[in-house]
């Protein structure tokens, strides 16, 4: 039958002997090795990706440890502008009431020379007219004593009126 088909038996075991030990030598020296080294590949590609899911985890926790540093420190920054404002506040509220004080002592202080000033004027006036009246009612009163004689009644009631307060003011 084998060679109806135009094949010699003892070519075809040689070919089919040849063929077996050529695939146990290809699978023994190079299918063997080369799944191996496919296996080795396999398990570095895994390792990589181990590797950088696992540097990828740390990265993602120092990002988010620096996002937590970030916001505490914008957090203290605000803080601090906000203390430091209301210091500023409390300075300049403290520095207003001082001026205020100020200019209220030097009013009352205004106020006080104004009326030591008016009470001195007032009083030298008073001495003036005083001084004046006095030189003017001796010219009236020289003139018309001389006339009637009532200077000594001039004189009493002058002096009743000085004892009564009428000339204090």
């Amino acid at each position: 039958m084998v060679e109806a088909l135009g094949l010699n038996l003892t070519q075809f075991l040689f070919y089919l002997f040849n063929f077996l030990l050529l695939v146990l030598i290809l699978g023994k020296f190079l299918f063997k090795p080369f799944l191996a080294m496919l296996d080795n590949r396999t398990q570095s590609i895994k390792d990589a990706f181990d590797s950088a899911e696992a540097t990828n985890k740390k990265a993602d926790e120092k990002l988010e440890n620096y996002n937590r540093k970030i916001a505490k420190a914008d957090a203290e920054g605000k803080e601090i502008i906000r203390e430091s404002k209301a210091q500023a506040d409390q300075q300049a509220k403290k520095i207003i009431d001082e001026a205020n004080a100020k200019a209220t002592q030097m009013m009352q202080s205004a106020e006080r020379q104004i009326e030591r000033d008016r009470s001195k004027a007032l009083s030298e006036m008073k001495g003036e007219v005083t001084t004046l009246a006095m030189m003017a009612a001796e010219k009236i009163m020289e003139k018309d004593l001389e006339k009637t004689g009532e200077q000594e009644q001039i004189v009493d009631r002058i002096i009743e009126e000085a004892g009564a307060g009428a000339w204090q003011s």
